[in-house]
């Protein structure tokens, strides 16, 4: 018997094949095309999810806030960078600093902001505000991060869906097998009760 007819038997007629064997084999084809084709749904319907929301964020922040051209009065001391907790690369080194700005409303706002450690006094910088263009605002959301973090979440909630399908599948399996193991178990003990009776071929 070749290798194919063995891994096909539960699927063809023959005398060794019960019902069991063949709800066992239809369970694992279920189960193996849940994770084939589930887990990927998942993950591409989470990563969706998470972009539109997140575009969505992006677009009411930028809605919001505005950029101003600023000067700085004062720069405090330089602080030292530490790492990004996201993306684990060293910030850039920062420092406070006070600033000064026009609104697009032509009103002058000063007010104390983090720039970068190489700006001084008498530097211009770009910061974020507020719609008016009186109080700072921290930078909204790009897109490109927003998207960077739709991918993360897709694939997070793809290998998830997955880890938990196999385990599903490998729970279903031993589940089976127990049954199967049980009912060779009765049968053995039938069959052990007829041995060496009359007419019962022993």
């Amino acid at each position: 018997m070749t290798a194919t007819h063995v891994r096909w038997w539960r699927w063809r007629k023959n005398r060794l094949r019960r019902r069991s064997d063949v709800f066992e084999a239809c369970a694992g084809v279920a189960a193996g095309c849940a994770i084939v084709l589930g887990a990927p749904a998942a993950g591409l319907t989470a990563g969706l999810a998470v972009d539109h929301s997140l575009q969505h964020t992006v677009s009411v922040q930028h809605a919001d806030r505005t950029q101003v051209a600023a000067v700085v009065l004062k720069a405090g001391p330089r602080e030292a960078a530490d790492p990004d907790p996201e993306s684990g690369r060293v910030r850039e080194e920062r420092r406070d600093a006070v600033v000064r700005w026009t609104a697009p409303d032509g009103h002058v706002h000063t007010a104390q902001v983090r720039v970068g450690a190489a700006h001084d006094k008498g530097d211009h910088v770009t910061m974020w505000t507020d719609k008016s263009g009186a109080v700072p605002a921290p930078a909204p959301l790009d897109s490109r991060s927003a998207t960077t973090h739709a991918m993360l979440a897709g694939i997070g909630t793809f290998l998830a869906a997955s880890v938990v399908g196999l385990m599903g599948r490998q729970v279903l399996m031993w589940q089976l097998m127990r049954r199967r193991l049980a009912e060779w178990e009765r049968e053995w003990a039938a069959a052990g009760q007829s041995w060496g009776r009359a007419g019962a071929g022993g």
